[in-house]
């Protein structure tokens, strides 16, 4: 699965927080006149009174929107270069005097031969464990509620400093919104048997998966004092970055950090064989470890110790080339990750607290821009269904290449809503949590295209549709900075979505205990197979479309043999 990130604000506005920023009076701009690139980019203004964190004393400048203060590149941890590439990260070097954080962190480094030309490129460095606080606290006494979100991704435009990542907006609602930068790719999940050897856990890889816990235990450590409640931290990615959500929702890592999950295009039923395809997925320890002695041999190393010593370009270079061993994604290693998804149900690994998750229209398969015959449906359907195929087409039937076209497509819509129906059913009963599951389906298309994020799946609405990703304009309100063609719908929709992710993460309810959004959101039940909508319409949707696909689609995940 992909991810898409890009923030750069130059609309300028309030300082926020007197108390905490120094007292700095308001100024305005207009972003009017701002190109998609430039529009929304955190701007420089007068000191301000530092905030002091367990390394150092830092300033921040002044955000995207009147009241909130961003400061940008505080580094959570040290440097992964040298003996610390592939190793849990280190503890953050500390420093003298005021650090201004004012400018974005460095990334993790990577390819960058498939990004947009337009696009704004970070500094790549393997120093790049760093992060960035949205506050509109105007005093460290306060304690407002705090999200920190992982960004998703495959192999490329994987970083901070995105517009649709912004977190101006959630912190205008009174949250704090942190993002950072992890390791990815090969540096990110590198497995080796002489890295398990050296670990002294017996396990290697999900690096990137320990980055997000030392950004939590940063969080937890420094947050109040940029206005934040470090007892109400919601964790939330997208794509991979949900991925990381899901691992850490069962790694003993990771426990007290957070007390709320969000994971958009986020979870799968533990055997629906889209796992084996998409960010949620994962290899064994001794599948990844062999494709790390495979990967070596293949950049010319004799050793870890030769791998170490290749530049960052060179581990770049060798793990994106043709015919390249893979490095990349989530490693059961029994230390990270210590059991399968199912399992971790059914033995109670699952931690409970408050969850939202959901997926799009327009993923899983399904597509508007969509090619198939009927033949190549019925061919589908067999070897897939197999003795349950003519059941299968009795309830998606089709007589034409267009009606193979849309019942593939309405299959593929109401197996993604089962399956993460199923899953919250396992998360309640068979784990046997009490804390909520808020399940959602975004349907609305974000009109034209994307301009400035190149983490956005690049294409037309009219080609795309509500695709992977669609929803996070909407659900953190970063419709600047995209240079699509807004509506005032789409602003409306983007406040309405907003309300119930900043009262999730006040209260664990997107519905603010009955004085946040609305329409209101129904809790997952699991005798009640439905999911919220979000997007064109706003209310329940039935999980299938009708009892006898359910029943068909819950019949064929449960059957499967292979389970994550």
């Amino acid at each position: 699965m992909s991810d898409r990130r890009g923030f750069l604000g130059r609309a300028a506005a309030v300082t926020a927080g007197a108390a905490l920023v120094g007292g700095v009076q308001p100024a305005t701009a207009s972003p009017a006149t701002a190109s998609p690139t430039t529009a929304f980019r955190a701007t420089r203004s007068r000191p301000q009174t530092p905030v002091r964190t367990q390394s150092g004393l830092v300033t921040g400048v002044r955000a995207a929107l009147p009241g909130v203060t961003v400061y940008q590149g505080i580094p959570f941890a040290a440097s992964t270069a040298g003996r610390n590439r592939w190793r849990p990260p280190r503890p953050a070097p500390s420093w003298k005097g005021v650090r201004r954080a004012d400018a974005w962190g460095p990334a993790c480094p990577q390819p960058t031969t498939d990004t947009p030309a337009w696009a704004e490129l970070p500094e790549f460095s393997e120093d790049c464990l760093n992060l960035d606080i949205w506050t509109g606290a105007s005093s460290s006494r306060e304690r407002r509620p705090v999200v920190v979100w992982v960004y998703g991704g495959a192999r490329t435009s994987m970083w901070t400093q995105q517009p649709v990542y912004d977190g101006s907006r959630l912190a205008s609602k009174g949250l704090i919104f942190v993002t950072f930068n992890h390791r990815v790719g090969a540096f990110g999940n590198l497995a080796h048997p002489e890295l398990s050897a050296e670990s002294g856990h017996g396990a290697s890889g999900n690096w990137g998966a320990m980055d997000t816990v030392a950004a939590l235990k940063w969080v937890r450590r420094n947050i109040a004092a940029f206005g934040g409640d470090p007892e109400r931290v919601t964790l939330a990615g997208w794509s991979h970055g949900a991925s990381l959500v899901n691992i850490l929702m069962i790694s003993r890592l990771a426990r007290g950090l957070y007390q709320r999950a969000i994971l958009c295009a986020g979870v799968q039923y533990p055997k629906d064989p889209a796992l084996g395809r998409v960010a949620g997925g994962y290899k064994t320890l001794d599948v990844a470890e062999a494709n790390g002695l495979a990967f070596q041999r293949f950049a010319g190393a004799d050793s870890l110790a030769g791998l170490r010593a290749l530049s960052a370009d060179a581990i770049v270079s060798w793990s994106n080339a043709a015919g390249a061993p893979a490095t990349g994604g989530n490693i059961l290693d029994g230390y990270v990750l210590p059991t399968t998804y199912g399992a971790a149900m059914t033995s109670g690994a699952e931690i409970d607290v408050p969850v939202l998750t959901g997926n799009n229209k327009d993923e899983n398969g399904a597509s508007p821009s969509l090619a198939m015959t009927v033949a190549q449906y019925r061919q589908f359907a067999t070897t897939t269904f197999g003795d349950r195929a003519q059941e299968f087409l009795s309830l998606y039937p089709a007589a034409t290449d267009a009606e193979a076209v849309a019942s593939y497509n309405d299959y593929a819509r109401d197996e993604e809503r089962v399956s993460t129906f199923l899953w919250g059913t396992l998360f309640k009963e068979t784990a046997g949590n009490r804390s909520p599951v808020w399940n959602y389906w975004w349907s609305r298309v974000p009109p034209g295209a994307d301009t400035g994020n190149p983490i956005m799946t690049r294409g037309d609405a009219a080609t795309l549709g509500a695709y992977h990703g669609a929803e996070m304009y909407y659900l953190f309100g970063n419709l600047e900075g995209a240079g699509r063609p807004w509506t005032e719908e789409d602003h409306a929709l983007a406040d309405l979505t907003t309300t119930y992710v900043a009262d999730f993460a006040a209260t664990g309810n997107p519905n603010g205990h009955g004085r946040g959004a609305s329409p209101a959101w129904p809790a997952l039940r699991p005798g009640k197979p439905q999911t919220m909508e979000l997007g064109d319409r706003f209310g329940p949707l039935p999980a299938a479309g009708n009892e006898a696909k359910y029943a068909l689609l819950r019949g064929y995940l449960e059957s499967q043999t292979k389970e994550y």
